[in-house]
């Protein structure tokens, strides 16, 4: 590691400082444009140790634009999350290749805290807020370490540096956490490009083709918490409502969006008491929002459509926080039903084979009920299996499926079913959701998590409404390939698969649960502080009636007394450590007086180390380094970092000295 003798520490800690904070976006880049950042700062290092020399002016000229052309092949644009972020990343490690002076050093530093925002674009977690903290250290320190005398790699000075850029962050501190509160919150995410738009981060979609996919992903990450009132559901009553699917062309379920209906239109009869609860929601960057089955109040800043479906006016690209009032025991529609012939079409000729099913079904029955039924047995007694992955399904999927495979996950039975309700002169439609959550147990919240998406079916019967029927229920546990989907409905079997899990298993489950619930606080106290919880905070401190002026007025005054509570505190230090320095001086010469040398008042510091050398020829040595570092520390300009290396040392020293 010679090698490391001939590196400046600046430009360590700064090309240390730029690897980590490109390295949360490499996931994001395509291969060539992080083999051509890493290989840059690679060529970075080597300059810095003597090896290469830096390109000129027209290679540089050159690889910017060789580097924008790529950009706009491989994005098409060099706007927005993906495109900006990379050129971005891209211009910050060519500025290295003109990195020379302190203002190309200051270009680079403040680039690079810029760059670091950007991973916000793609991930708000409490570990990248962490990671934020590290990076920012680094880049700090090395903006201190440019100033300083040259310096190769070390501990000492590494550590002075690192030390001091800490210590900058937590007087900065007060002033980030008033910004933070009171500055003015806009509605909208804070995090968020009008590129995002177009990506999906749910298990869901506004569309179902059983068949196309042969194996099921399994995704534990959160899709919302919920908080109840009081009561909770049970585990049968946890289907939470999303995307209602009714249209069919022999192969896809979907729905036409848009579809609103004014909330006194509702046509719902609830029994038993409600269940009230708030839900905070991962961002999806879709319009949907999810509730128990069945919804009885409309939360502000959404609406409901034909199906039943809340839908919230703007889509969810930032953490969203609303409360329902929903009834697990309801009647939806009882009486009449719009739209009939909606529910039943069905392309030409669909699935024969199972049309034929239906009719001789049929033929043994004598009501919707019992249809009903009749199929669900179908399914419970016929040979059909849950499985998460399936075969492929190509012409026919329903008939296919049926008479075929007979293997699948839910989208497959409630696809399967409803088409045959259909077929049956039923009214039956597709709802997408999730079922299920599990309580965490160490705070007071459910958390249903993206594996927990889910398909079922509704069927319209007159006097009862929109019935909700679960044909994947029906399957018998023993043919349930996997044990964790079994446990997903059957609460025993959830239980004894937890009682028989190892020890370490358990350690890592709470250890799972306590980070949730601290990032449960993250996601709603600091991504989630948007201009409702800013406004309710106001309120909260008396300040109701406050508008942007005011707010920004407040913002000022606050900042300003931030500021020179800060500049009090940093003088303070220094007064503190001009007396501490006098003081130490004082016992120095006290000792010397116990033997009979007494500093004459007009006496130089120096003039009395000599006259003191005389005297003490044995300790001659240590009274002149203590006298040199009290002028040191007196009247020399030093930073902070090696003020306080002298002062440890005078401290010591004085403490040590015993003169004859």
């Amino acid at each position: 590691m010679a090698w490391l003798n001939r590196l400046p520490l600046p430009n360590a800690l700064l090309l240390v400082a730029i690897v980590l904070l490109i390295l949360p976006h490499l996931p994001h880049f395509p291969i060539w444009l992080s083999s051509a950042v890493l290989g840059v700062i690679v060529w970075r290092l080597l300059y810095d140790i003597g090896r290469v020399p830096l390109p000129n002016r027209f290679i540089r000229i050159l690889l910017v634009l060789l580097g924008i052309a790529a950009l706009l092949l491989t994005y098409r644009t060099l706007v927005g999350r993906e495109a900006g972020t990379a050129l971005l990343v891209l211009m910050l490690a060519l500025k290295l290749f003109e990195m020379r002076g302190w203002r190309d050093v200051t270009v680079v530093v403040f680039l690079g805290f810029f760059v670091m925002v950007t991973a916000f674009l793609f991930s708000q977690s409490l570990l990248m807020g962490a990671y934020t903290l590290v990076v920012v250290t680094l880049l700090t320190a090395s903006l201190i370490s440019f100033q300083q005398p040259v310096r190769t790699v070390a501990r000492e000075p590494l550590l002075g540096d690192l030390r001091h850029a800490f210590r900058i962050l937590v007087q900065a501190l007060p002033v980030a956490l008033i910004l933070f509160v009171l500055f003015p919150r806009i509605p909208g995410p804070l995090w968020g490009l009008p590129e995002d738009a177009g990506t999906s981060r749910t298990g869901l979609s506004d569309e179902m083709e059983p068949g196309r996919i042969s194996r099921l992903a399994d995704s534990n990450e959160v899709a919302f918490r919920v908080q109840f009132e009081a009561n909770r559901p049970s585990s049968a009553q946890r289907y939470w409502r999303g995307p209602v699917l009714w249209q069919y062309d022999g192969r896809k379920w979907k729905t036409e969006p848009h579809q609103i209906r004014l909330p006194q239109q509702f046509d719902l009869d609830s029994n038993g008491p409600a269940l009230e609860y708030q839900i905070t929601l991962e961002p999806h960057n879709r319009q949907w929002l999810f509730a128990l089955e069945m919804p009885a109040s409309i939360p502000e800043q959404a609406q409901l459509n034909s199906e039943y479906q809340l839908l919230a006016r703007r889509r969810i690209s930032e953490v969203f926080r609303y409360e329902v009032r929903s009834y697990t025991d309801y009647r939806l529609d009882p009486r009449i039903l719009l739209d009939r012939e909606r529910y039943l079409a069905l392309p030409p000729d669909t699935s024969p084979r199972t049309r034929e099913l239906v009719k001789e079904l049929a033929a043994e029955t004598t009501s919707s009920a019992q249809m009903i039924q009749k199929v669900l047995n179908y399914f419970a007694e016929q040979p059909f299996y849950y499985t998460r992955e399936p075969p492929l399904l190509f012409d026919d999927p329903v008939d296919e499926f049926m008479f075929e495979t007979q293997r699948g996950f839910c989208e497959h039975y409630a696809s399967a079913f409803t088409v045959m309700m259909r077929q049956a002169g039923i009214p039956a439609r597709v709802v997408t959701g999730y079922y299920g959550g599990e309580m965490n147990p160490l705070a007071d919240y459910m958390i249903v998590r993206q594996s927990d998406a889910h398909a079922w079916s509704e069927v319209w019967l007159r006097g009862r409404g929109w019935v909700r029927v679960d044909p994947t229920g029906v399957i018998p546990p023993s043919r349930v390939e996997l044990s964790a989907d079994l446990a997903q409905r059957e609460p025993e079997v959830r239980s004894r698969l937890d009682a028989e899990r190892p020890w370490w298993k358990h350690s890592l489950r709470r250890a799972g649960f306590a980070w949730d619930a601290v990032n449960n606080r993250w996601q709603q106290w600091v991504v989630g502080y948007n201009q409702n919880r800013q406004n309710a905070l106001l309120r909260a401190l008396g300040l109701d009636d406050i508008n942007w002026g005011k707010l920004v007025f407040l913002l000022m005054v606050m900042v300003s007394l931030a500021l020179l509570v800060i500049a009090a505190l940093v003088f303070r230090t220094d007064r503190d450590a001009e007396r501490q320095v006098n003081r130490l001086y004082r016992r120095f010469l006290r000792r010397l007086a116990r033997r009979g040398m007494n500093k004459l008042p007009a006496e130089t510091p120096g003039a009395f180390s000599e006259r003191a050398v005389r005297e003490q020829p044995a300790r001659s040595q240590r009274i002149r380094q203590i006298t040199q570092t009290y002028l040191l520390l007196r009247y020399a300009d030093l930073d902070t970092q090696t003020q306080r290396r002298h002062l440890k040392w005078l401290a010591r020293a004085v403490r040590q000295f015993r003169p004859d």
